[in-house]
C-alpha cells in the first residue's frame, strides 16, 4: 500500500476510537443525566473489536478468517447431552425484538459511517502487504447507493436484514443455462462481494442471538430467533416490478 494513498486518509481505527472517547455535551443528555449517544457508542466499541480481530489474522486464509470470526461472534459448546448452546457477543438477557432490531441498524449504520475511510495507518504495526487485497468492511465498502433495512418477522420469531439497490455489475454475474425443455434461461450467481457483504451482516445479527440447548436430533430448537439476509436477483426485481404494472393496470 503506497504511502501516497495513506496520506490522504484517516485510520477507521482512530475515528471508531474518536467516537468511543468522545465526551457527550449535548445540553439534553447533561440535563437527563443519560447519555442518547450510548448506543452509537456501543456499536463503535462493537465494530472495533471486529476490525480489531480481523487485522490481527489479516494474513490468514479465508477458511482460517471465517471460522476465527464466528468463534469471536458465539461462545458455542456442547452440554452433557450432546445440545448445543451459544451466546452471542451482544446477546442480553430479557432484551426485547425491538431493542435487537435496533442494536443490528446501529451496527450497520455505524459500519456504514466509518467505511467512508479505509483502514490505513501510516505507522508501524497496521499497514502490511496483506492489509492491500484483504476485505476488511464489506458493509462500509459496499456501494453507496446500497440500502439496508432490518425488520422483525412475522411472529417475532425472526430479524430480517434485506439489502437494496445493488448494482448490477457489483453483486450479480449472469449464466445462460438450458432449461427442462431445451431452452435458455438466465440464472443469476452472487458475486464474491455480496456474499462477503451478507455473511458479514449475518455476523452482525448473530451476535444478539443465543441457542439455549438446540438438538437436532430429537428436532428441538431454542434458538432466540433466527437471522435471514434477504437480497433479489435482477431477474426477480424485473419479475416484481411487471407483477406490480399488471396489478395496476387490472385496476385502472
Amino acid at each position: 500500500m503506497t504511502k501516497s494513498k495513506a496520506s490522504k486518509t484517516r485510520n477507521r481505527i482512530d475515528a471508531l476510537r474518536a467516537v468511543i472517547d468522545k465526551e457527550c455535551t449535548a445540553p439534553t443528555c447533561q440535563e437527563s443525566g443519560a447519555c442518547r449517544h450510548e448506543g452509537e457508542k456501543d456499536a463503535a466499541r462493537h465494530m472495533l473489536g471486529r476490525l480489531l480481530e480481523k487485522l490481527k489474522d489479516a494474513a490468514g486464509g479465508e477458511r482460517e478468517e471465517r471460522a476465527q470470526m464466528w468463534a469471536e461472534i458465539y461462545e458455542r459448546g456442547y452440554d452433557a447431552h450432546g445440545s448445543t448452546y451459544r451466546q452471542g457477543a451482544k446477546h442480553r438477557a430479557g432484551q426485547s425484538m425491538k431493542e435487537r432490531a435496533a442494536g443490528i441498524r446501529a451496527d450497520i449504520k455505524m459500519a456504514r459511517r466509518v467505511g467512508q475511510t479505509p483502514l490505513v495507518q501510516e505507522g508501524p504495526g497496521l499497514v502490511s502487504q496483506a492489509l492491500e487485497t484483504y476485505r476488511f468492511d464489506p458493509i462500509g465498502e459496499a456501494p453507496a447507493q446500497i440500502k439496508f433495512r432490518v425488520r422483525i418477522g412475522a411472529g417475532y420469531g425472526s430479524i430480517d436484514i434485506g439489502v437494496d439497490n445493488i448494482p448490477q455489475e457489483w453483486g450479480w454475474t449472469a449464466e445462460e443455462v438450458a432449461d427442462h425443455k431445451g431452452g435458455k434461461i438466465t440464472r443469476w450467481r452472487r458475486t464474491q462481494a455480496l456474499k462477503d457483504l451478507e455473511a458479514e451482516l449475518k455476523s452482525i445479527g448473530e451476535a444478539y442471538n443465543a441457542d439455549h440447548g438446540s438438538n437436532i436430533m430429537t428436532d428441538c430448537f431454542a434458538q432466540a430467533f433466527f437471522v435471514f439476509v434477504e437480497s433479489d436477483d435482477p431477474g426477480t426485481l424485473a419479475w416484481r416490478a411487471e407483477y406490480e404494472r399488471k396489478r395496476r393496470d387490472r385496476r385502472a
